[in-house]
């Protein structure tokens, strides 16, 4: 928001410089209306620019509970989450996501996130202490995982286990379309 109020500063004060000769014969209540008038269209295209903003800005996402079925499409939703919000320092990420890993069947996902947290909390502070201007590789501590997508790879590999990734496998072997329409085909291998 600051670069783009910014560059309409810029613009305006262009605009005016090159007026400046006709902006001197001016009187001070003509002079008066047309800044009101500059500043108001300013705040419009602020509001417009705001608005737009909030409007592409997404909503919060649900929390991930550990089910294999939902590890893939839930890390691909956290990703448009972190684009669409611009976030796009790792460690806010893996921050975030982490944040994000609550309960599942006996607990397992907290129990995973709970661990994973325990190894970034003191990359995290490190990291915070230099307002986040560390080169990783000459750091104490160092982060459980690189990147956010190393992170999301890693959790498909906990998360979907050798015996999942053969039942989807056989699952898909022996679907078939028959006379079905797409539509029923499509409901029962997404399922």
């Amino acid at each position: 928001m600051l670069q783009f109020s910014s560059t309409l500063t810029t613009i305006i004060t262009l605009f005016f410089n090159s007026l400046s000769d006709a902006w001197k014969d001016l009187g001070k209540e003509a002079k008066d209306a047309y800044a009101t008038s500059v500043q108001n269209f300013v705040e419009e295209v602020k509001r417009d620019f705001t608005d737009k903003l909030a409007r592409r800005k997404m909503k919060e996402l649900d929390d991930f509970e550990g089910s294999p079925d939902e590890v893939r499409a839930w890390c691909q939703r956290m990703t448009l989450f972190f684009q669409s919000n611009d976030i796009s320092k790792e460690w806010e990420r893996i921050e975030i996501a982490l944040g994000k890993i609550k309960g599942g069947k006996d607990n397992w996902a907290q129990c995973w996130a709970d661990t994973q947290i325990r190894k970034f909390l003191p990359f995290q502070k490190e990291w915070k202490e230099t307002d986040g201007d560390l080169d990783i590789l000459t750091m104490t501590n160092k982060p459980p995982f690189k990147t956010w997508e190393n992170m999301a790879d890693e959790m498909a590999q906990f998360f979907i286990s050798t015996e999942t990734q053969t039942h989807v496998i056989d699952k898909l072997i022996k679907l078939k379309q028959g006379n079905r329409l797409l539509e029923d085909y499509w409901s029962e291998f997404i399922t």
